[in-house]
């Protein structure tokens, strides 16, 4: 009886049992390590090593199975790998064809999150410096967000109560699902080019992570801080934040806050005409209080010295100060009428006018206080005013009437005419 010679297999022949084997005791395996060694192919796949205190293991993560990946391994990173272990051939050694990968403890989404915001925080797109400012009374309001949704039923409903508001246009788009970013980008794009807005609102309601996707897009985030004009993200409650918060040029919690602060109510501004009207009637006091103490010293100055000597100098110092008050005061009216105007005409838009009549009132009042200070004042106390009664022109001096000249003397009640019988020279 001859003994059968052992078989002799080749390289290739132990190399494929041997991968046979593997493939189908290890078919699909779920492998919790360590990343280490990873490097990335131009042609997309993915290679590293998954390693724990006693060994590791080499994975292949090809383009067709990663091109989905929302995260981006790292060195360092723990993670669980989910694939068939196999042998490459060619180097005699096994790997584990990884086909899904999941970081460890935390979502993908998160990570990716964490990973894009470290990475637009170093280049800047948060800083306040690049922040432009928001606008106190914006007149057209760009808004950006679901038209079905109960954010702009929120929005529009607060910003009735508001003023100043005369246009709000509505940009529509899909606030999530795969669609949603590059809607939002091309509507930001749009308003930017457009640049006819006085701001721009992003908003929508709250959601998970999933659900907010849309605002931490890459894209949607850069899109928002290229805008031309002012934005202002509202997304979501009070402890949701995404991307587009930190990188719009204000951040409201909710889409009901963000109409609540973009322009002041009727109530706040019916305070800032309170608060205009009471600046105006103290400035007014302050000027007649400071034109009657010049007054009454200049009256003061009359009775200490010889009014002999220096009648006519006192009268025309009185005629000067008279005419520099009454133009002082009438400036100064017609410049607060006009501010009171300009601040009427943009309330009668959209205040009713019971709130303005009040303050209009009151102005007359202020204008009635001025009319007491006319000219004309000091004739109840005794004073005349005497004119040529051929010219009119107010005589200042006995030079300017001779002998025969018919002169007019203006009193309190009423006015009589004279004759010059002769005239005294001042230095007499």
């Amino acid at each position: 009886m001859t003994q059968e010679s052992p078989k002799i297999f080749s390289v290739s022949e132990i190399l494929q049992t041997a991968r046979a084997l593997l493939e189908a005791k290890f078919s699909y395996a779920l492998v919790e390590g360590e990343i280490s060694e990873f490097t990335k192919a131009v042609s997309g796949h993915m290679y590293f090593k998954l390693k724990d205190e006693r060994g590791s293991l080499p994975c292949a993560f090809f383009k067709g199975s990663n091109i989905g990946l929302t995260f981006k391994p790292e060195i360092g990173m723990k993670v669980i790998a989910g694939g068939s272990l196999t042998l490459y051939e060619r180097d005699g050694k096994f790997q584990l064809n990884v086909r899904a990968l999941e970081p460890k403890g935390v979502g993908a989404l998160q990570v990716a999150f964490e990973q894009l915001k470290k990475k637009l925080l170093e280049e800047g797109l948060f800083s306040d410096e690049r922040k432009k400012p928001v606008p106190e009374h914006p007149h057209k309001i760009a808004l950006i967000t679901s038209p079905i949704g109960a954010a702009i039923q929120d929005f529009m409903k607060i910003l009735e109560t508001r003023v100043g508001i005369d246009e709000v246009e509505l940009f529509p788009v899909k606030v999530q699902g795969a669609e949603s970013p590059s809607e939002i980008i091309s509507a930001v794009d749009e308003v930017s080019k457009r640049g006819e807005h006085d701001v721009l609102v992003l908003t929508r309601g709250g959601g998970s992570l999933e659900d907010l996707a849309s605002f931490n897009d890459e894209g949607v985030v850069r899109a928002l801080a290229d805008c031309s004009i002012p934005t202002i993200c509202a997304v979501g409650h009070e402890v949701d934040f995404t991307l587009c918060d930190f990188v719009a040029d204000r951040r409201e919690p909710t889409p009901t806050a963000a109409a609540a602060h973009i322009a002041p109510g009727i109530d706040e501004t019916g305070d800032r005409l309170d608060q205009l009207q009471h600046r105006l009637k103290e400035a007014l006091e302050n000027l007649l209080d400071g034109k009657k103490r010049d007054l009454k010293e200049l009256f003061t100055i009359l009775r200490d010295r010889r009014p002999d000597l220096l009648l006519d100098q006192a009268r025309q110092d009185l005629d000067y100060r008279t005419e520099e008050l009454k133009d002082a005061l009438q400036n100064l009216l017609e410049e607060k009428q006009q501010q009171v105007q300009r601040m009427g005409d943009f309330l009668s838009r959209t205040t009713p006018l019971q709130v303005i009549k009040p303050f209009q009132e009151k102005l007359k009042g202020l204008q009635a206080q001025l009319q007491a200070y006319h000219p004309h004042g000091p004739l109840k106390r005794g004073y005349a005013i005497v004119t040529n009664s051929r010219n009119g022109k107010i005589l200042r001096s006995s030079n300017e009437v001779k002998k025969g000249d018919h002169v007019t003397v203006q009193l309190q009640k009423g006015k009589f005419e004279s004759e010059v019988v002769s005239t005294i020279d001042k230095n007499e």
